[in-house]
């Protein structure tokens, strides 16, 4: 099968709190997988994987969050300064929604996931019944945001960004206009004071938050199977250990790739899973998505 011949189609899904998000689904059958966008990036630029995971026999979804590219426009106003969200809502209902929507136009009661930067944190922070319906994540270039972590062609600028930017930008707007400033892209006001704390604080979430998060994510036992990248310009390797360490429970493995070894020039943090993505490093991806369970949904 051609990887553009997968069969695919848009579909809307609703929330507990009744957020209807955009969403795309992938092939009509085979194992289940949701892939989770990184911050700022929109579903679509997931196509070409999603396409080439169905094209091998996988259900993939992916999806918008709310108040983020096709979802800001799903239903209800248009304009993000009137979308009510932070990350911890986003794993909660948006993520955890996407979950159960998979589970059950899938028939399985677990899923794969990949998750791409911020979305692989979504697994973190979800409630206790959508981490059960998880068998494994597959996190690409996914770690803590403290913001003197970084690499450093980011690292440069974040401070401007977390302590200039954000704070003085966001009450003036209702939201980050981080897409005028071609600086990450448009954030929810709520989104983008809480990425600004956590940036800020050596700990990261944990450190705003408080212990009932670092207890919620020691409690994970879901099998994670991190990628970092020699040439990512924001995740260290340092970053992605930081964050498995969040979760000393579920089995986890680190892999660090370089560009050299796929010949070619670039990947850095997002072109692993982009349209120029090399064919191995895409196998290697999809080989870590451990097959469902045949047991009906929950």
């Amino acid at each position: 099968m051609k990887t553009l011949d997968v069969p695919h189609a848009a579909v809307s899904i609703t929330t507990q709190d009744g957020t209807v998000l955009s969403a795309r689904l992938y092939g009509a059958r085979g194992a289940p997988v949701l892939l989770a966008s990184a911050l700022a990036i929109p579903q679509r630029y997931y196509e070409p994987f999603a396409r080439w995971l169905a094209a091998r026999g996988m259900m993939v979804l992916t999806f918008d969050l709310r108040g983020m590219h096709a979802s800001r426009d799903a239903t209800g106003p248009r304009s993000v300064r009137r979308v009510q969200a932070d990350f911890l809502c986003w794993a909660r209902q948006d993520f955890s929604a996407c979950v159960r929507y998979l589970q059950e136009v899938s028939g399985r009661a677990q899923i794969s996931m990949v998750g791409h930067s911020l979305g692989a944190q979504h697994l973190l922070w979800a409630d206790e019944p959508t981490r059960r319906a998880i068998a494994r994540c597959v996190a690409v270039a996914s770690g803590t945001g403290y913001w003197r972590d970084w690499a450093a062609p980011s690292r440069r600028f974040a401070p401007l960004l977390f302590f200039g930017l954000i704070p003085l930008l966001t009450p003036l707007w209702g939201y980050y206009p981080g897409g005028a400033l071609r600086l990450v892209g448009d954030l929810p006001a709520g989104v983008a004071r809480q990425w600004a704390r956590w940036c800020r604080h050596p700990d990261f979430a944990i450190g705003v938050e408080g212990p009932a998060l670092q207890v919620h994510c020691r409690a994970l036992t879901v099998p994670i199977s991190a990628y970092a990248f020699s040439d990512d310009e924001a995740i260290t390797e340092h970053c992605v250990r930081q964050q498995l360490a969040l979760t000393p429970h579920a089995p986890q493995r680190l892999t660090v790739l370089s560009p050299e070894r796929y010949g070619v020039p670039r990947i850095g943090h997002i072109g692993a899973l982009g349209r120029h993505a090399p064919e191995a490093l895409r196998a290697e991806l999809s080989a870590e998505l451990m097959p469902c369970t045949d047991r009906p949904a929950l």
